[in-house]
């Protein structure tokens, strides 16, 4: 049996996960997160990491990377919807636009799928970047939601 390490996560049980409900949280990325993510991973590609090499490659500055929506999907299905029950299985998440240090992520999540026999929701999440007013990623997620021991 797994310990309930965080009294901050949502729950919701399979059977009370509806065919169409819509569910949304804003993220920030904020130094901290950018710090965190440098810290853990070490991806100092210089579009990343250097202002200038970033401005002479077109864009306004820093291009954060695709990875942190990763992050924000990990905590939204962990922590928020599904919430303490959920194992993601799998993500195909497709980047369409940069996002930069500062910026507010709206994930909004769409359950488009219910398959019964194996307590998976499937769904639809748009990365909206709420700072530039773009549409930043898609993404389709499979999440099992386990049964209460």
């Amino acid at each position: 049996m797994c310990s309930d390490s965080s009294s901050t996560a949502r729950t919701f049980r399979y059977e009370d996960i509806a065919l169409g409900a819509k569910e949304a949280r804003d993220y920030v990325i904020s130094q901290e997160v950018y710090d965190h993510f440098l810290s853990a991973f070490g991806d100092r590609s210089p579009i990343h990491v250097d202002e200038d090499y970033a401005r002479a490659c077109g864009f306004e500055g820093r291009v954060m990377h695709g990875a942190l929506l990763n992050g924000f999907l990990s905590h939204y299905i962990g922590m928020y919807f599904p919430g303490r029950l959920s194992l993601l299985l799998a993500v195909d998440l497709r980047l369409a636009k940069p996002s930069y240090l500062g910026d507010t992520i709206h994930l909004e999540a769409v359950v488009s799928q219910k398959l019964d026999a194996s307590n998976v929701v499937v769904l639809d999440a748009v990365f909206t970047n709420v700072t530039r007013d773009c549409l930043v990623a898609r993404s389709r997620v499979q999440v099992m939601v386990r049964n209460e021991s």
